[in-house]
């Protein structure tokens, strides 16, 4: 009986033996599977991340490059017309509107070796006295040859007239910008009680280009603006106040047309400044 058990006991051994590999098989493959599973699922998150952050990225650029276009765009300057004011800053230029600048007199390289001016200009000025240069000056068209005339034109008044500087309050060139001469606050070389505005050329051989004559006008509207000259400011040509061919025919000719033109001095009109008492002939030595 005893051996009967043993050798049942044996049988059965050997029966079951086989099963423990492999349900040890099936437990790898399972393991091997999950693993498999959740390097995949890591993988694929890993590279949605990716996307999800360059997606991000992008959205960012494309917005900073939206705003920046919309800042541009907003600071550009739509033409439109005179803009008065205090538009200087230190190494700027003043602008009198549509392109035309103020070039002032350290920029276009003034002496500072002339002698002090004493003559005051009183506001608002009641006459605008315009001129030229003449004997034969070639308008200049840039800043550069405008800036080495006016050094020319101050050098002659102070070393050959024996002038304290430079003659007008403000010379026109034919690049649309304007030149300070003395400014506002001191009296020309011509008369007092009068604003001297210069066309820097001979306009009796040339024309002026639209811009300068553009430009003369805008200098005048500013004057108008801020005080500086009279509300009913009289304008009158040289040859109007002495015997000249300054401003030249072809300038003489524009400003004719002008509002605030006055004829005196002319036909039987009576003498410019008569009425404020001021000399025969507008020729000063101040």
């Amino acid at each position: 009986m005893k051996l009967l058990l043993k050798v049942n006991s044996e049988r059965a051994r050997k029966r079951y033996a086989p099963s423990a590999p492999a349900a040890t098989a099936t437990t790898r493959r399972i393991n091997q599977n999950t693993s498999t599973v959740n390097t995949s699922v890591f993988q694929k998150l890993s590279t949605s991340s990716k996307l999800l952050l360059l997606l991000i990225v992008v959205v960012i650029i494309v917005a900073v490059v939206i705003i920046y276009i919309q800042i541009q765009q907003s600071n550009k300057q739509q033409p439109g017309p005179i803009v008065f004011g205090n538009t200087y800053e230190h190494g700027t230029f003043p602008n009198l509107g549509n392109g035309h600048l103020v070039i002032d007199r350290e920029q276009w390289g003034a002496s500072e070796l002339s002698k002090t001016l004493t003559v005051p200009l009183k506001h608002p000025i009641p006459y605008v006295i315009i001129t030229h240069i003449g004997v034969q000056s070639k308008p200049c068209e840039t800043v550069y040859k405008c800036s080495i005339k006016m050094r020319t034109i101050q050098d002659s008044a102070i070393a050959e007239k024996n002038l304290p500087d430079i003659q007008a309050n403000f010379y026109v060139g034919d690049d649309g910008n304007i030149y300070v001469g003395r400014g506002w606050d001191y009296a020309n070389t011509y008369a007092n009680d009068t604003l001297a505005v210069t066309f820097m050329g001979d306009y009796g051989r040339y024309e002026p280009s639209q811009k300068q004559l553009e430009a003369a006008q805008y200098l005048l509207s500013y004057a108008i603006a801020n005080k500086y000259i009279d509300l009913g400011y009289k304008l009158v040509a040289q040859n109007q106040t002495k015997v000249s061919k300054s401003p030249g025919a072809n300038v003489y000719r524009h400003i004719k047309k002008w509002p605030h033109f006055y004829p005196c001095g002319i036909g039987d009109n009576r003498r410019c400044g008569v009425e404020l008492n001021m000399p025969d002939v507008w020729d000063g030595k101040m």
